[in-house]
């Protein structure tokens, strides 16, 4: 797990280049290498965090051993031992790193290399020989890849926005995708950012530049594949379950530091937890994130159930409202673009508390309320007969909509009245289509944004076994039954998981992470500084909104009417991010 930074065309001289790198050191503070070749209108940074090989052997940039190919590398190989042996009748090997594995995947397959690779990644090739930069992101775009392609054809590239921009890419922010976050709620759900001119290349997808243009292809997507015919019974069903997410496990787990696990008190990290015990001899340690509340604190359900043995490796970090909505300002600057919600700032303790813990590795539960289904909403798809589009697009994780355009502005809504937001319906089923749309577009791809970024900024690396892409594939295609059936959801996780983890915890109903931000609005936490922004005059000249009829919505929620905090959260991280990162 790394950072990295690079330029195609007109490149920047050496002294700012390298500035720029290092602005992505928390990324990767074990070591740092720089390609700068003017001769050849190329430039690769790489800020390295050393997981596998931890010898000077694995310092990028890398050059492949003919010297025609060098890589910069953000992520895991998991399956790279496997590809090592089969490469290694082809390619000379050096080290024992997993990008030296890709590196000599792509010196013997070229594109097609990505068919072969099982992992978390994010990295470019540049071909001295023919001056071709090919870029590649993950299946399911656990790894992040920003770029701006400039007039001149000039490309810029960097894990992390901030990296963009100290190469001297203007921050200018982007009407559209603000627009899209205030009308329908989304974000991270396509190639734009909240930045103009600075996109994000999207999940199974590959670029290449060649003379100043680019060219964006994609190599993997679930509404491409054709399901298996094959009839599975319930047995065959649960056992191919157990059989991909105990090699997820095993190939997630190889590593040359600690792995430890992110441990809520739900199904999905618990069954990591429980399931890694049984199915491996490794005895992981834990962190979890404590919040101050009656209702929403985890911590206090996980301790009735850990043994005496688990909690010695259990490591709780207690966060109060003030000391999470404290750090707000430094999440805006971490992230970049706007984020989840008031909870979402308490993974910087988590990840600097993963960091005390001396766990540089931790295995995370996200993706597989989106592959079985976990969300309420889902199941309004189901009980109202949805046919191919789905009912649930504005709603949140209880089911209640959390939007309302009427407090917008009119003039900033007609001014993007002919901005669509359609997401294709490629499968007859509207609860499949519901789970695309959330996959490829709305909450995976933000949830893992925000994960990604703040884990990095502790230099921790976050890895996510249900999101091994052979486990989604299999996951996403089955009958609804196994996902939805009465009022249980991820039926599939329950029946298999529930023989390993505790029954208090197989049984319990999911909660929404960010709802504890509707407890501390409703307990008076922040609300002084929530009306400070709201009152403020850059915040009324945004122009986005119908401000006597935003505050009329915000008395009226503080007066305890309805459950929705989001609108006001919107306000305030939006604010912020201007104020933070455009002002």
């Amino acid at each position: 797990m790394c950072g990295i930074i690079g330029v195609a065309g007109n490149i920047p001289e050496e002294k700012l280049f390298t500035s720029a790198r290092d602005v992505l050191a928390h990324r990767g503070p074990d070591g740092s290498g720089t390609y700068h070749a003017l001769e050849e209108g190329i430039a690769l940074g790489h800020r390295r965090l050393s997981i596998i090989d931890l010898s000077d052997a694995g310092k990028q940039p890398m050059h492949s051993h003919d010297g025609r190919y060098v890589i910069t590398f953000n992520g895991e190989i998991y399956n790279y031992l496997e590809l090592k042996e089969e490469l290694a009748k082809r390619y000379p090997f050096k080290t024992k790193t997993d990008t030296e594995v890709l590196l000599a995947a792509y010196a013997t397959w070229g594109k097609k290399c990505l068919k072969h690779l099982n992992g978390m990644y994010a990295f470019a090739i540049w071909d001295r020989k023919e001056r071709v930069l090919f870029c590649a992101r993950d299946h399911l775009g656990i790894k992040p890849f920003f770029y701006h392609l400039a007039e001149n054809g000039t490309f810029y590239f960097a894990s992390e926005i901030k990296g963009l921009r100290a190469l001297g890419v203007k921050y200018v922010h982007n009407a559209g995708i603000v627009y899209d976050y205030l009308y329908h709620g989304f974000y991270d759900h396509s190639e734009e950012t909240f930045f103009k001119g600075i996109n994000s290349l999207r999940a199974g997808q590959f670029l290449e530049w060649r003379d100043g243009k680019i060219s964006i292809q994609k190599y993997w997507d679930l509404a491409d594949i054709v399901p298996s015919e094959e009839v599975l019974s319930d047995e065959q069903v649960r056992s191919r379950f157990e059989e991909l997410l105990t090699d997820a496990v095993r190939l997630q787990f190889r590593s040359d530091v600690p792995v430890g696990i992110s441990l809520s008190s739900g199904l999905d990290s618990n069954g990591l937890l429980y399931f890694t015990e049984k199915k491996t001899p490794r005895a992981p340690h834990m962190v979890s994130m404590c919040m101050q509340s009656e209702r929403y604190d985890e911590c206090r359900l996980t301790d009735t159930y850990l043994d005496s043995n688990q909690r010695k490796r259990w490591h709780p970090k207690y966060l109060s409202p003030e000391e999470i909505f404290g750090r707000i300002v430094e999440m805006t600057k971490v992230e970049d673009q706007p984020f989840g919600g008031v909870s979402t700032t308490g993974l910087l303790f988590l990840y600097e508390h993963a960091r005390e813990a001396g766990l540089t590795v931790l295995l995370d539960g996200d993706g597989l309320d989106e592959i079985l289904a976990g969300y309420k909403y889902y199941s309004y798809d189901i009980a109202n007969g949805a046919e191919r589009k789905p009912l649930s697009g504005t709603l949140s994780h209880d089911g209640t909509t959390f939007l309302d355009q009427a407090i917008l502005s009119p003039a900033f809504v007609e001014a993007h009245s002919e901005r669509k937001l359609g997401f294709e319906i490629p499968f007859a089923s509207a609860l499949q289509n519901a789970q695309y749309r959330d996959i490829k577009h709305t909450r995976l791809s933000r949830d893992l944004r925000f994960k990604d970024h703040a884990s990095m900024h502790s230099g921790r690396e976050l890895r996510v076994p249900f999101l091994d892409y052979r486990l989604v594939e299999f996951c996403f295609f089955l009958p609804a039954k196994y996902k939805i059936r009465g009022n249980a959801q991820k039926v599939l996780a329950r029946d298999v998981l529930g023989g390993y983890v505790p029954a208090v915890v197989c049984a319990r109903p999911k909660t929404a992470f960010p709802a504890v931000q509707v407890e501390w609005f409703r307990q008076g936490h922040y609300r002084n500084e929530i009306f400070s922004i709201l009152e403020s005059t850059s915040f009324m000249n945004r122009g986005f909104y119908d401000h006597k009829k935003l505050m009329a919505k915000v008395d009226a929620f503080y007066r305890g009417e309805g459950d929705n905090s989001f609108f006001i959260w919107q306000c305030v991280n939006l604010e912020l991010w201007f104020r933070t990162s455009i002002d």
